[in-house]
């Protein structure tokens, strides 16, 4: 089961243009596109008719035409036209979903629609920053959205995934700080002497680094990691901060969508930089999907299943989502031990 009531990333605004974009969210076929004013919309991929697949047919001005038929929809859902007859039934009209651009991101409500508020959007501020040089970039996966919250918030997982862009055996091996709140899970890392992963090396130029690690999670699939490094035992002196991004939406109950990129406040106008750091980023990504859909594909809820220590974080992001959907749906939340 999903949270409905919440916003999720369904494109990257830079994605939709005049013409269909078709995604599944929480197992919901959605067609979406952008008016000729510059507005979104989003409709339930699917003719009230005979079902065939609005996103297969075209846009008339600002209305989808049906392929089959040529049955057509605004940008509200509503059927405004039928070729074969001039009555027009009220149930012909599809459902819309609000859709909202904020911070580069097309961001979809698939709820209750009193309940939607933009206020609730996750701040992902940093994406349009002028401080900050970086961009997103989309991968999909082939498992259930909450694996790949756990990964994000144990990066202990680095040197054995990672080997040739963000390994760390000073990750690894630190004793985190875990705090928790209604909202958030932080997981604080503090490294001292650490030995720069290839990636940090090549940003920074520095063999060795002090930094502040913070591994971040709040619904309902957006996690961050905040880095904050200097020179060793030089924390006065120059501070680099970086911010990696990883947002989850579930497309079905085993595969999701995923928007990843990497922030940073120095070097921001070195653009042989940013296309390094991009490439590197990518390949980091590919190796966590990589990792996440081997736990998915051989997931047995009937297997002996254990936790580490460092598995306190994904619990703890666990349950959060648990009240959340308990209080949508009124129901008991499912065991953290056999949920995949």
């Amino acid at each position: 089961m999903f949270i409905h009531n919440a916003w999720y990333v369904a494109a990257l605004a830079s994605d939709l243009k005049a013409e269909l974009f078709p995604r599944t969210v929480l197992n919901k076929h959605v067609v979406m596109y952008r008016t000729s004013d510059g507005k979104l919309a989003a409709l339930e991929d699917r003719c009230s008719h005979r079902h065939v697949p609005l996103s297969k047919g075209c846009l008339v001005g600002d209305q989808i035409q049906c392929a089959y038929h040529g049955i057509r929809f605004n940008a509200g859902g509503t059927c405004v036209h039928i070729p074969s007859q001039k009555i027009i039934p009220q149930r012909a009209s599809v459902k819309s979903f609000p859709l909202v651009e904020k911070y580069g991101f097309a961001w979809i409500w698939m709820g209750d629609r009193d309940l939607c508020d933009e206020a609730l959007i996750p701040d992902h501020s940093v994406c349009t920053s002028p401080r900050h040089a970086g961009e997103m970039f989309y991968a999909h996966a082939n498992t259930d959205y909450r694996l790949g919250i756990d990964n994000f918030l144990d990066p202990s997982h680095v040197s054995f995934v990672h080997l040739s862009t963000v390994m760390s055996q000073a990750v690894t091996e630190a004793s985190p700080e875990i705090m928790v709140t209604p909202s958030e899970v932080r997981v604080r890392r503090i490294l001292r002497m650490e030995k720069s992963s290839p990636l940090l090396k090549k940003m920074m130029n520095l063999e060795h680094i002090d930094r502040i690690q913070d591994a971040i999670f709040f619904p309902v699939g957006n996690t961050r990691i905040d880095t904050t490094a200097h020179p060793p035992g030089q924390p006065e002196g120059m501070n680099m901060r970086i911010s990696t991004l990883g947002i989850f939406t579930p497309e079905t109950e085993t595969t999701c969508h995923l928007w990843a990129g990497l922030y940073r406040d120095f070097g921001i106008d070195s653009q042989p930089l940013s296309d390094a750091i991009a490439k590197e980023l990518r390949t980091t990504i590919a190796e966590d999907v990589y990792i996440c859909q081997q736990a998915q594909a051989n997931w047995d809820n009937d297997a002996v299943f254990i936790h580490l220590a460092v598995d306190q974080a994904s619990i703890a992001a666990r349950q959060i989502l648990d009240v959340l959907l308990q209080k949508e749906t009124q129901v008991l939340p499912p065991t953290l031990v056999k949920s995949a």
